[in-house]
């Protein structure tokens, strides 16, 4: 049995919730954190067969994977932006999907970042919300609990709200041009059995406001 890292856990996902703030006139585009390569596919569909379109991925058994019938026309094995640092490729998109919150530095991979983007370049990022009404009210009643995936993913370095993301975006150099919540509240909480229900009518007051999605997606280009 092969002893994988955490993140070769993360299964396909296409992110049908990213594509629809993808810019589709991108020739080019970097998938940062490609994992097993779902988000590829989705690229490929929006771009078009003549778009180029890169991934880059740490894990070599991920990476493997997402070479294969994933739309991209290459999968760099590495660690980004080191991975480039010896090419000098170019993009009109890159994407974070539930990438940044795993790096020690986001602000500064961001900075540099800007060097492989386009002039009219865009970044899509998607990065989960830790203001989440489900996070809040674990910690309200005294819990704060690591798992494998999800807002508290046991190798997330960082934790985002809306408005720290939006400012990170703004240190870095970026204009934000749209912050999207995504993965709403009213999709997951019925569900959700660390929800009880005498929390039911304050979780719904939370949920008005930005603690209702569990991820926000932001569109961001060079100032």
């Amino acid at each position: 049995m092969i002893n994988l890292p955490q993140q070769a856990i993360y299964g396909e996902n296409e992110r049908s919730d990213v594509r629809p703030l993808l810019p589709t006139d991108a020739k080019s585009a970097l998938d940062v954190g490609c994992g097993a390569g779902g988000f590829g596919i989705t690229l490929r569909r929006a771009l078009g067969d003549s778009a180029r379109i890169i991934g880059v991925e740490a894990v070599p058994h991920q990476a493997t994977i997402a070479r294969e019938g994933h739309g991209f026309d290459e999968v760099l094995e590495g660690y980004f932006p080191d991975v480039l640092a010896c090419r000098s490729d170019t993009f009109d998109l890159i994407t974070f999907n539930d990438v940044l919150e795993h790096m020690l530095d986001p602000e500064g991979v961001l900075q540099k970042t800007r060097r492989l983007l386009q002039p009219s370049g865009r970044v899509v990022a998607i990065i989960p919300n830790v203001q989440y009404v489900a996070v809040v009210l674990r910690l309200l009643g005294g819990r704060w609990d690591y798992s494998d995936t999800g807002i508290l993913d046991r190798t997330h370095v960082r934790f985002f709200t809306r408005k720290t993301m939006m400012e990170m975006f703004d240190r870095a150099g970026y204009r934000v041009e749209s912050c999207v919540g995504a993965n709403g509240f009213d999709k997951f909480w019925r569900t959700d059995p660390s929800i009880h229900r005498r929390f039911a009518k304050l979780a719904l007051r939370l949920a008005l406001r930005d603690s209702r999605h569990v991820h926000f997606i932001i569109v961001a280009s060079i100032k």
